[in-house]
């Protein structure tokens, strides 16, 4: 079985306004009798948690929930989704000159994270009858 990918004819960039990144944190923590809780690394395989959200129509919401139904059995299968901080982006010289092919054009970077939908599952706001926001969580699997 193959891993499913973010739908082509969904949104490809999440909203600047409601996204957040965090760190992974394999870490467990121990009350102690007295004093600080002692800490320690738990696992080096934490996921990383993300929020985000996108701009929808009718139609994105419908192929949204299809997504989460089918491709990823309700939102438990991971899937592929494009890294809203590099995909897309050119690649630069250590200068800061963007790489060019032999036609002119930018050499642009190419990076996915491997993801599963976060624990809150999918919200879908409706600020007007003709668009709707949907914002959700994601864990970067490591």
């Amino acid at each position: 079985m193959s891993i499913p990918v973010w739908p082509a004819d969904l949104p490809q960039r999440v909203l600047v306004d409601g996204f957040s990144a965090g760190v992974a944190d394999g870490r467990i923590r121990q009350k102690m009798d007295a004093g600080p809780p002692k800490m320690r690394r738990r696992t080096s395989a934490a996921v990383r948690p993300v929020r985000a959200r996108v701009r929808l129509d009718r139609d994105g919401v419908a192929r949204l929930n299809r997504f989460w139904e089918e491709d990823t059995a309700g939102g438990v299968l991971p899937f592929w989704f494009p890294d809203p901080l590099l995909d897309g982006l050119p690649l630069l010289t250590g200068a800061g000159v963007p790489l060019l092919t032999d036609g002119g054009e930018p050499l642009l970077i190419t990076s996915w994270w491997l993801v599963q939908f976060g624990e809150d599952g999918i919200a879908v706001d409706a600020p007007s009858r003709v668009a709707f926001s949907a914002s959700f969580g994601l864990d970067i699997l490591p």
